[in-house]
């Protein structure tokens, strides 16, 4: 399948090379330049705009996958809203509050867009071990991006869909609170043992 991914940090370009390597057709993009060249290396394409992205879709609907900090998706997804036609696909692939998501699905959706949001686990050993991804949303999107999703899953991750717009994003906090809860409490144990 033809996807992009917007966002090429630790996990973004992890997924990217992922999915090239399970034969998609993946559009690179990057606020810096660095990381899109390094993409290239494995056999993406670059786009270092966001028109580049589009355009790299040709006649193919736009998927766009997002891994940016949650601090910028608002203003970001105003900005692919501008030029993404409808029917397009945005996945909000990270840590964002699931309760700002109602308001952007609503934006997107006013364009004829639909956002996906899809918490994504894995972290640095996603690539190697495979991703678990936590969608909430139009069921309908996330079906056609089984795909894509089974690539990143594999070996041993896995994804599934929630619910409603949110619950992709509130299943990865709760999954975040008992990982994070569990690292303490293993920590505080060694410390105790010391």
């Amino acid at each position: 399948m033809k996807i992009a991914i917007s966002g090429l940090v630790r996990m973004g370009a992890q997924i990217a090379q992922k999915l090239v390597e399970g034969g998609h057709d993946v559009i690179a993009h990057n606020r810096s330049p660095e990381p899109i060249e390094a993409a290239k290396e494995y056999g993406a394409q670059a786009a270092f705009t966001k028109e580049e992205v589009v355009a790299g879709f040709g006649s193919n609907t736009p998927i766009i996958w997002l891994m940016i900090p949650a601090s910028v998706i608002d203003s970001e997804l105003d900005a692919w809203l501008d030029i993404v036609p409808t029917d397009s696909i945005l996945i909000d692939g990270g840590n964002s509050d699931y309760r700002g998501d109602a308001t952007r699905a609503k934006r997107a959706s006013e364009k004829g867009v639909t956002l996906l949001d899809i918490g994504t686990s894995g972290g640095i050993w996603g690539y190697e071990r495979g991703f678990s991804m936590m969608a909430g949303g139009e069921k309908a999107a996330y079906l056609q991006l089984i795909p894509a999703l089974d690539t990143l899953a594999a070996p041993g991750g896995a994804h599934d869909h929630f619910g409603p717009t949110g619950a992709g994003h509130y299943v990865k906090m709760v999954h975040n609170a008992i990982e994070y809860g569990m690292m303490e409490s293993l920590a505080e144990g060694y410390r105790m043992l010391k």
